[in-house]
């Protein structure tokens, strides 16, 4: 079972759609507990070890393969949301878009890598006909997206690349001119909530959880209004540090 901490809550107002949301912190396991797009459970840090970065440079086609891992488990979380709540993306299940649009991306290369090809697990996932069926088929990608990253052997040099990618990723997905799209929202949202954890480990900073319990709800077919300045405010910040090693 994951691990659980509590950092803080935040409460909206009577009859709102999130009527409390807190952030989920997977220690390096796959989210298994039943999750809600309306209450997201966070768990904050506990006293997390600093990460020693080591001097070598990160290898790039490791960077992107972390990068993309990390785009998976956003669409598994998306889809165990959407799943959970009863709802639809208007562009079909999050969980078709990890082997249409996220493993195309680094399949060659988890190949070379002598990774084996988990395509097998999404399609079984994307046929599977029933909740449990589903959740235990999105537990077998997680675990192999998990046993991925560590057979690649990354440094922690490739490990902080890859978070910052993955932060500036999600950042791109808002609109910082005006209401997001649904979708790019959702995303943008998710892919906070997986690097989350790895910010925390790097900085030992609240900043990404104020940003996240700042998020308005991501169950919601309608553009959403949000601005991603404080996104780029901490990306600059992690660049600084990364810049000092």
């Amino acid at each position: 079972m994951p691990a659980f901490v509590t950092i803080k809550r935040k409460r909206f107002a009577p009859g709102s759609a999130a009527a409390r949301v807190t952030v989920v912190i997977v220690l390096g396991l796959a989210l298994t507990s039943p999750l809600s797009a309306q209450a997201l459970r966070t768990d904050g840090p506990t006293n997390p070890t600093a990460i020693l970065v080591e001097g070598e440079a990160a290898k790039a086609e490791i960077v992107v393969m972390l990068t993309g891992l990390a785009a998976i488990e956003r669409d598994m979380m998306l889809g165990i949301l959407f799943l959970n709540d009863g709802l639809v993306s208007k562009v079909g299940s999050h969980f078709t878009h990890a082997r249409q649009e996220s493993l195309p991306l680094i399949k060659d290369g988890l190949a070379a890598a002598g990774i084996a090809d988990f395509e097998p697990l999404l399609v079984a996932l994307e046929g599977a006909t029933d909740d449990d069926a589903v959740k235990a088929a999105e537990q077998a990608v997680m675990t192999a997206v998990l046993k991925a990253g560590s057979a690649l052997k990354p440094s922690d040099q490739d490990r902080i690349m890859a978070m910052v990618a993955g932060l500036k990723a999600a950042h791109d997905r808002f609109n910082a001119a005006g209401p997001t799209d649904a979708v790019d929202y959702q995303n943008g949202w998710a892919g906070l909530i997986v690097e989350r954890g790895k910010v925390d480990l790097l900085m030992k900073s609240v900043a990404l959880d104020d940003i996240i319990l700042s998020l308005p709800d991501p169950a919601t077919a309608a553009p959403v209004t949000f601005d991603p300045a404080p996104i780029a405010e901490l990306l600059g910040q992690i660049s600084a540090l990364d810049a000092s090693i």
